[in-house]
């Protein structure tokens, strides 16, 4: 038994006297330019308040993921804890990567340091018949500028594009693109890529616009546009059948990327500049009005001016009337609707001076200017209002004659009349009621019917709770008139109102959620529930036109109105199983 005692002591002490480790590896030493590699910290122990080392280097796609493992070998217990990232390069170099820290027991350990190379492409030799080579010719992005060469504060419209003449799936945005030195703003494509077709080398391909925006340099010189990067999942057909006898296809997720794009901004010229020019850049019309050019004394009259057409228009100053003194003029009312359009911004602003002249006589109201530089004819062109002449009758005003307003708009009169109210002075109009409250009928109507109310529903609440009723089923109805509401939401589009209406009547119908609406899976639900076959290659049909129809302009779709009759007829008949 002593024996027995010692080795038992002795074991647990060499353990406990073992020293950790904490190491560092990496899967790859030279990777290429955007290329996935994967980074392990491994301690042959448990620890705590893991501390990872800058990766600002690298873009972090995962991590970190934490696993741990205990192993008893021989009597001897060992523990191994692990840190993961899924890293991908983004610049070509170079790089160390820093040592971890992790405390075990009190003590703080560090890990070893790290060097990998960064090449312009990959290092491994990749056939140009291979899978991934084929996928990168048919599939990838561009950036389409309307013009490499603008001067400062013209629109340049810019469009990413996606190529394929094959099938993809949804992209994963991996960097997003930065602007610096433009004023920048994106237009609303809505939920779903607009799709077209072009012919490249006589080659078709499918085009998907993934993002467009409009961008209005703010300097001259030399500005660069960060490239947009995405992974890319390509369909690659395989010569494997499933079990439809249907071709399979292979995933292959490759990298496309926009690149580095350099615009070379020209500066405004500085020949012919006018004295009052602002930044104004485009095409633009200026017009101004005086609604009225003869008044009483306190009587209103409106000034307006407004500046419209295509260009920066969020950045144009309105220039300013030069008023007389003896005229009261109002802080303007402001107004713009500048909207995104197919070449850029356009619209107007507008501003309206509410005047109020004080006393009689005959004003002159100076004439204003507006300049601009037009890209297009390369010249600066000045626009000058006409001058405007107020001729004012009646008495000079005091303080208490009333101000009459000439129809400002009709939100400024509501707004005025309600301003200030006159106070009452006595009380006209009023009665005394006679009836008492308390003891009537409505009183104890509002006394009973909430306490009716509240026993109702504590008796529907008790009657469900037994599963006497099922409140949640009469309210939702059927699980294929749910999902034919889905099918029937207006916001979607056809294809995925068909896919989300399937995944909701399996849910609802048989508990299938969505990680497993997968082949296999479906088809041991359809199996165990007796569904007959012409019913399942139904359901398949209508999962394979929404996977091929989610990045192609519909030409593997049947009509719309079919396929959405198809799908209802379905849910229908699958209720009854």
């Amino acid at each position: 038994m002593k024996n027995y005692l010692f080795l038992l002591f002795f074991s647990v002490k060499s353990v406990l006297l073992t020293a950790q480790t904490f190491s560092a590896s990496i899967n790859k030493n030279k990777v290429g330019l955007n290329e996935q590699f994967t980074l392990t910290y491994t301690l042959d122990d448990s620890g705590d308040r893991f501390v990872a080392p800058n990766l600002s280097n690298f873009s972090v796609l995962a991590g970190p993921s934490t696993s741990s493992s205990t192993s008893i070998i021989n009597g001897k217990v060992s523990k191994e804890t692990s840190y993961t990232y899924r890293l991908r390069s983004k610049k070509v170099g170079a790089f160390t990567i820093y040592p971890a820290k992790i405390r075990v027991k009190g003590k703080e350990l560090k890990s070893n340091t790290l060097s990998i190379q960064v090449l312009k492409s990959s290092p491994k030799a990749t056939s140009n018949t291979s899978p991934e080579a084929i996928a990168k010719r048919n599939v990838f992005v561009q950036l389409e500028l309307s013009n490499s060469n603008p001067y400062v504060g013209e629109q340049v419209i810019a469009s990413y594009k996606l190529y394929f003449s094959q099938e993809v799936r949804s992209p994963e945005l991996l960097e997003t693109p930065t602007f610096t030195g433009f004023w920048h703003e994106e237009f609303d494509l809505g939920k779903n890529y607009p799709i077209s077709e072009t012919y490249i080398k006589g080659k078709k391909f499918q085009v998907a616009l993934l993002k467009k925006m409009v961008l209005i340099p703010q300097h001259s010189g030399a500005l660069s546009i960060a490239p947009m990067e995405l992974e890319v999942p390509v369909a690659t057909p395989t010569n494997q059948r499933d079990f439809f006898g249907r071709r399979t296809s292979r995933i292959v997720n490759i990298i496309c990327s926009t690149g580095k794009r350099m615009l070379e901004v020209k500066a405004l010229p500085k020949q012919n500049m006018p004295v009052d020019f602002s930044g104004a850049v485009g095409s633009f019309e200026f017009t101004t009005k005086l609604d009225r050019d003869s008044i009483q004394t306190n009587e209103s009259a409106n000034l307006s001016l407004r500046v419209s057409g295509s260009g920066n228009l969020r950045m144009i100053e309105l220039p300013e009337f030069d008023v007389p003194i003896d005229i009261e003029a109002y802080e303007p009312k402001y107004k713009e609707n500048i909207n995104l359009e197919k070449f850029g911004l356009s619209g107007f602003k507008r501003e309206e001076y509410l005047l109020i002249p004080r006393n009689k006589g005959v004003y002159k109201i100076g004439s204003v200017r507006f300049s601009y530089f037009n890209p297009s004819k390369k010249k600066y062109i000045t626009i000058n209002s006409p001058s405007y002449t107020l001729k004012v009758k009646g008495a000079s005003s005091a303080n208490s004659t009333p101000v009459v307003l000439n129809s400002f708009t009709k939100e400024d009169v509501n707004f005025i009349g309600k301003d200030i109210l006159y106070i009452k002075t006595s009380l006209t109009n009023t009665r005394t009621s006679k009836d008492f409250f308390f003891g009537s009928t409505a009183f104890y109507l509002i006394l009973f019917i909430p306490l009716f109310l509240v026993i109702a529903v504590l008796v529907i609440l008790l009657l469900s709770k037994k599963s006497i009723i099922n409140l949640k089923k009469f309210k939702e109805g059927s699980s294929a008139k749910q999902a034919i509401r889905v099918l029937n939401d207006p916001e979607l589009e056809l294809h995925t109102a068909i896919e989300n209406s399937l995944q909701t009547f399996m849910f609802k119908k048989w508990r299938l959620k969505r990680a497993q609406f997968n082949k296999a899976d479906l088809l041991e639900v359809f199996h165990k529930k007796q569904v007959p076959l012409n019913l399942i290659n139904d359901f398949n049909k209508l999962i394979e036109s929404s996977e091929m129809a989610r990045f192609t302009s519909g030409e593997y779709l049947s009509n719309d109105q079919d396929l959405k009759a198809l799908t209802i007829e379905l849910l229908e008949q699958l209720e009854n199983y």
